[in-house]
């Protein structure tokens, strides 16, 4: 199984593939204006390369029916898109591509300068609850995120049934438990619940839920950071290890691949994976003849799932005003038009991160996520504040924990000996 079904894991969920198509020669026609008598023409420049094609078919169809602006394709830029925008607006901002993509924290913070306010687009006022804060800053709105992905509990609706288990009941840690108990006793099913082993999925995303259920978790984050609060020190962290305690024993104790997680539950062997939406693509590769769920991780009584999103799309404050206006206008046509929302969902194949979408045409997982998502039943990916590089030593505390090694008080210890030690770096 191995590299390439993984492979199709890192394009999605991290939504950053590799490409080296660099910014060249573009300068010079991003600064025509419709004040010269021309078109106002918009330069579009982006990360996301398995969408490459698709958007520059849009843009096709969104230049037809709109005289006034065109609306050019740059060469998608992979990972190469930071050193590439740096490039560009540290010699000639007012050059640079009119519309831009990145990140949220440091991306984020490393070009808002360029950044023009997008509050009075359509599309900021569809914008489904939790996705607007990584791109706001003094009160203000610099970012249209492009899509969302979310994570939670995906479970087999089949395994359920015969288990006598109604998902909608899991609405505490113990709950979770009494579950698995059951699960356990159906035929064919070796363990009720599986993580994979790679270190986002074995500890980045299961310790974004005792943070997520916080009001304060920014504060408590930066708290643990400067080593002023132990993380044993926050009941719901300090509960949550405990859970986890209780859960373990009905759990594959993270040893297997993301493939290989995939594999078992395809097969029946695991009734619950915590994984998120971009496993369908895998999942499909098995031909599965079960229908899915998706719950999120029950701590505190939480019932959503984790919603978050990868990139955001920004509008350069260098660039004219007409510019800006048919910026904002192809911006709009994508997230609010009819025509520009089917490219996103039929052809970009991705979740809208907006409200009034059809989202008939989306995956099984997919549709999940939009549904949790338009209800507002979504919690926000905290793990993003984790320290840089924190994974690795963190998932290794992880497996010790599984092993018996550790208590949930030592687990926490460790962790924080290397949270505090990566916050430092």
């Amino acid at each position: 199984m191995g590299g390439i079904k993984m492979k199709k894991f890192l394009s999605i969920a991290c939504a950053l593939t590799i490409a080296s198509t660099a910014l060249v020669g573009c300068g010079s026609s991003a600064t025509q204006t419709s004040s010269t008598g021309k078109k106002a023409e918009v330069t579009v420049i982006q990360n996301k390369v398995e969408i490459q094609q698709q958007l520059e078919a849009a843009a096709k169809d969104f230049n037809s029916s709109h005289k006034d602006v065109e609306v050019k394709i740059l060469g998608a830029a992979g990972d190469n898109l930071v050193t590439t925008l740096q490039s560009q607006f540290a010699s000639t901002p007012e050059k640079a591509p009119t519309i831009f993509t990145c990140g949220s924290g440091s991306e984020f913070e490393k070009f808002y300068k360029y950044m023009a306010p997008l509050d009075s687009t359509k599309s900021a006022s569809k914008i489904v609850k939790g996705q607007k804060e990584d791109s706001m800053k003094d009160g203000k709105l610099y970012g249209l995120p492009m899509a969302i992905e979310g994570f939670g509990l995906i479970y087999n609706k089949t395994i359920f049934k015969e288990a006598g288990i109604n998902a909608d009941d899991i609405k505490s840690m113990d709950d979770l438990v009494a579950a698995c108990q059951k699960l356990a006793q159906v035929k064919g099913v070796v363990k009720p619940l599986a993580f994979a082993k790679e270190t986002y999925f074995q500890f980045m995303h299961p310790f974004n839920w005792p943070f997520a259920v916080m009001s304060d978790y920014k504060d408590k984050i930066a708290k643990v950071n400067d080593g002023s609060l132990k993380l044993k020190d926050i009941p719901e962290v300090k509960q949550y290890a405990e859970d986890l305690n209780k859960l373990k024993p009905y759990t594959n104790l993270a040893k297997d691949s993301y493939d290989d997680q995939l594999a078992g539950f395809a097969q029946g062997k695991y009734a619950i994976i915590h994984q998120g939406n971009w496993a369908q693509s895998v999942l499909d590769d098995y031909k599965i003849n079960f229908e899915m769920g998706m719950i999120g991780m029950p701590v505190n009584g939480n019932t959503a799932i984790a919603v978050g999103n990868t990139n955001f799309f920004h509008v350069n404050k260098y660039a004219t005003k007409e510019q800006q206006a048919g910026a904002e206008s192809f911006l709009d046509w994508l997230f609010t038009d009819p025509t520009g929302q089917k490219y996103v969902t039929d052809k970009f194949k991705l979740i809208p991160a907006y409200t009034g979408f059809n989202t008939s045409s989306l995956n099984p997982l997919a549709k999940e996520v939009s549904k949790y998502s338009d209800s507002g039943k979504t919690v926000p990916w905290t793990f993003n504040l984790f320290p840089a590089g924190v994974d690795k030593d963190c998932a290794s505390a992880m497996e010790k924990f599984y092993a018996g090694q550790s208590t949930p008080d030592q687990l926490l210890d460790e962790i924080n000996n290397v949270w505090v030690n990566a916050a430092k770096k």
